[in-house]
Formats: C-alpha cells, sequence, structure tokens
C-alpha cells in the first residue's frame, strides 16, 4: 500500500481508481493463465506471468509476485511443466484474497460496484 499512498497523495479516490484498474488487469490475467495453460502456449503463460509478477509487486503482494517469476522463467524455458497448473491455481485461489485486503485498505469509502473481482 505504499506505492497507492505514494502515487495518489493519500488521495482516496485515486487509490479506488488504481486499485479498480487492478481489479480489472488481474480478471483479464487471469483469464489469459487458464487460457494459455490449457492450450499449452508456454510461451505466453512467460509473458502474462511476467507482466502479473511485476503487477503484483508494486502492489505489494510479494508472495504471489514469487510464483509468477517462478512460472514465468520456467514456461520460458518449458522446464517443469507438471508445475504450471499448480502455479496458475495458487494464483487464481490468491488474487481474490490480495484484491479484498486492497479494498478493506480503502474501505472508509464504498467501492464502486464494479471492483469485485471473480476469477
Amino acid at each position: 500500500m505504499s506505492y497507492l499512498n505514494e502515487v495518489s497523495g493519500g488521495d482516496i479516490s485515486i487509490k479506488k481508481e488504481i486499485i479498480e484498474m487492478f481489479f480489472s488487469q488481474m480478471q483479464t490475467t487471469s483469464a489469459l493463465l487458464k487460457e494459455n495453460l490449457s492450450s499449452g502456449d508456454y510461451q505466453k503463460l512467460s509473458e502474462v506471468a511476467h507482466s502479473a509478477k511485476s503487477t503484483l509487486r508494486v502492489m505489494g503482494a510479494e508472495d504471489l509476485a514469487k510464483k509468477m517469476e517462478i512460472l514465468q522463467y520456467t514456461a520460458a524455458q518449458k522446464e517443469s511443466t507438471e508445475n504450471y497448473p499448480v502455479l496458475v491455481n495458487y494464483f487464481l485461489a490468491n488474487i481474490p484474497l490480495v484484491c479484498q485486503e486492497l479494498e478493506s485498505e480503502i474501505s472508509s469509502s464504498p467501492m464502486s460496484s464494479s471492483s469485485s473481482f471473480s476469477s
């Protein structure tokens, strides 16, 4: 959240906007991870994991970022393919929790209805 405080200057409406963009991006990321895992496109899987890793780090979700980093590098090399479903499922199970945590951080003002996250 320190990143959010820094870029928003503490302005709750800017924080909400950033978090809503994050929610939207993570919904897209979830769909792309599932799609590329299912199709066996490991290069694209690696690229999606790379993008997610960076965004998650910025938002303070280091544990998920580390999992995405592992997926990024192993998928790029097509190594340990048996671990890809585990890493994707970990992301899918935990990203709603990250979103809930971010939302609770600014719960002093209600988020718009478009902010709810479902993978």
